[in-house]
């Protein structure tokens, strides 16, 4: 249940960027703006580019929503 909780909170995350930086949640559209948009974000004083971050909380949130075997606790 705990790492159902931690996935919610990394689809939050990655939701709010989404909506932030691209003004949309709707993926055709993010995906049509990505070549032009270059942004890194400091992320625990480590630059990371924002569509890397975004796709990592939303690539660990579908993980820990999946809540696969060696993910329970």
């Amino acid at each position: 249940m705990l790492m159902n909780r931690v996935a919610d909170i990394f689809f939050i995350i990655a939701i709010c960027f989404c909506f932030i930086y691209f003004k949309t949640l709707n993926f055709t559209v993010i995906f049509s703006l990505i070549p032009y948009t270059y942004i890194n974000i400091s992320v625990l004083g480590c630059a990371i580019d924002l569509i890397d971050f975004i796709s990592f909380c939303l690539i660990i949130g579908a993980v820990g929503k999946s809540a696969q075997l060696g993910l329970h606790t």
